[in-house]
């Protein structure tokens, strides 16, 4: 058992199971850069299974959300073997596939999963497990392999009492355990939360009293992946007398999706585009907008700055975010709340009103569970930060399974009949993505360099023996403000030209490399004596001949 991602890190899940010849990878997902460096998304190392790609033998997805299913347009490019999943997932992979320039669809192959079918290649078969969890179509997989059972849970939680459709079929996976597991990977996320992660029912009880309270516009900002939710408030927006108006083009794909599969039946009777919303009387509208992180582009983000081209909301308006801040959002979170209230608009949130928010992960009492009744001889967290794969371990251990074992990406998991145990560690790591092409490593540390530090230009007009002809031209950007730091400027210039003047190197021997060096030294000695930090600098040099 190999993990590429996803152990160590939340998000960017990636699972690659090899025995002999043979490897089968599970879920290939992405995460998300939030450091302002215009990289889209980040997706695993695929080094180790590229390396050994004759042996792949597919790839098996458990459900549709990003960081499960959004990194298989580049793993197919490299490496192009069946994709296995279940309908929601590939229909969500199809789209994706179709957005990207080097995947001609047709020739994909993608295979359809059905719960209760078992499916084979190699020496691995495998079957779905149903779970609930916060998108459609979510599962577990259940392998068997030549050493034993393994059971991946999935993202999952225990719901009683779930919407349609999303119950856990905890009876089939009582009967696996019958069989004996010998391994039990399961999803980490929320190991440090005590208690249980509460019912789907009662967010949407909340939402419906939350709306039929309000008197103008209601806007809900939620995952466009969360159909079950949206599910509800067409109900809602049946009971309250109200139309609903999906805004984001996610939630577009949503419910296209949805309706194709049959998740969603019927909804036209309440659902207006877009583009009539301001024929909506303010009273009736219930807008389902994404955004809810608080991304620049988004619908919500523009409904709260007033720069949305169909609606525009106003005092007397009341936005309900559904759903949870993820780590690394709570700055622009904030941003959007104060935003909207600012304006009139009163917000409603977990912090506020826990009610109108439950998680798709189990918490811990639901994890201690799952583990009692799967009753595995080996235990392996997954799906999480250290700490998440620790918590989760100690949970295990308490539930008295005889073997744990946590570890991150890159190290290795041997089963074999008699033992498990660690091997030797293979290489993983992050690739960056900006504009469906590879960022390198050494592009990423410059951006980030140029973020933190600013960057210095500085071009020179010598002769050909180095003596400065003109003043030093400086440009900066992200050090100083060139027209309220004139003064600063002109010392740098004088201390470009005091440097290059100064060199104790025969006029002969000054090469534009050593100018350039000499250039780069001054600058950077001069920031960081004025400013504290040391910019990044550079220095072209122009030489012209002069007369004697």
């Amino acid at each position: 058992m190999i993990p590429l991602g996803g152990l160590g890190e939340i998000g960017m899940n990636c699972m690659a199971i090899e025995h002999g010849d043979d490897i089968l990878v599970l879920d290939c997902g992405v995460t998300f850069d939030s450091r302002g460096l215009g990289i889209d998304l980040v997706h695993a190392d695929f080094g180790y299974v590229l390396d050994r790609r004759e042996k792949v033998r597919g790839l098996v997805l458990t459900h549709g959300h990003e960081d499960h299913i959004g990194a298989t347009s580049w793993f197919l490019r490299d490496i192009p073997v069946p994709v296995w999943g279940p309908p929601y997932a590939l229909a969500l992979v199809k789209q994706r596939i179709a957005e990207h320039p080097f995947h001609d669809i047709e020739r994909l192959d993608l295979r359809t999963m059905q719960h209760g079918v078992e499916y084979a290649i190699g020496p691995f078969s495998w079957e779905l497990w149903r779970v609930t969890h916060s998108i459609p179509d979510a599962h577990g997989i259940v392998i068997r392999t030549p050493v034993g059972t393994i059971v991946h849970s999935g993202d999952f939680k225990i719901d009683r009492d779930p919407p349609p459709g999303d119950h856990m079929d905890l009876a089939r996976i009582e009967e696996i355990a019958r069989e004996g597991v010998r391994v039990m990977m399961s999803d980490s996320t929320n190991a440090l939360t005590h208690g249980h992660s509460g019912g789907e029912r009662q967010v949407e009880q909340s939402l419906e009293e939350l709306v039929r309270n309000a008197r103008d516009r209601v806007v809900i900002g939620l995952f466009a992946s969360n159909v079950g939710r949206i599910r509800a408030l067409l109900d809602v927006a049946r009971t309250t007398g109200r139309k609903l108006i999906p805004m984001g083009r996610s939630v577009d794909t949503h419910l296209r999706i949805a309706e194709e599969l049959g998740v969603i039946t019927d909804p036209h009777d309440v659902l207006v585009p877009r583009d009539r919303a301001r024929n909506i009387p303010r009273e009736q509208c219930l807008i389902v907008a994404t955004g809810s992180q608080g991304e620049g582009p988004a619908a919500l983000p523009r409904l709260a700055n007033g720069t949305h081209p169909d609606l525009e909301l106003g005092a007397g308006d009341l936005v309900i975010l559904s759903a949870r801040i993820i780590p690394g959002n709570e700055r622009a979170v904030l941003e959007l709340i104060n935003t909207l209230e600012r304006r009139g608009i009163s917000v409603v949130h977990r912090g506020n009103d826990p009610r109108v928010h439950v998680s798709g992960h189990a918490h811990r009492d639901e994890q201690r569970e799952l583990i009692q009744l799967v009753r595995p001889r080996t235990f392996v967290p997954v799906h999480g930060t250290f700490m998440h794969l620790k918590a989760h371990a100690e949970i295990a251990r308490d539930a008295g399974v005889p073997e744990v074992f946590f570890f991150e990406n890159g190290q290795v998991i041997e089963l074999h009949e008699d033992r498990t145990e660690l091997a030797e560690r293979v290489h993983s790591g992050r690739v960056h993505i900006d504009h469906f092409e590879p960022v390198q490593e050494r592009v990423i540390r410059d951006r980030t360099l140029l973020a933190q530090l600013g960057v210095v230009f500085v071009s020179l007009l010598c002769d050909q023996r180095g003596r400065i002809l003109d003043d030093p031209q400086i440009v900066s950007r992200g050090v100083i403000d060139e027209d309220a730091d004139y003064d600063l400027l002109e010392d740098l210039r004088d201390d470009v030209r005091d440097a290059v003047e100064t060199m104790r190197v025969p006029e002969d021997r000054i090469s534009d490399e050593l100018l350039r060096d000499q250039v780069r030294r001054a600058v950077r000695r001069f920031f960081g004596r004025e400013l504290g930090r040391k910019p990044l600098v550079y220095a072209t040099i122009a030489r012209v001949e002069t007369r004697r």
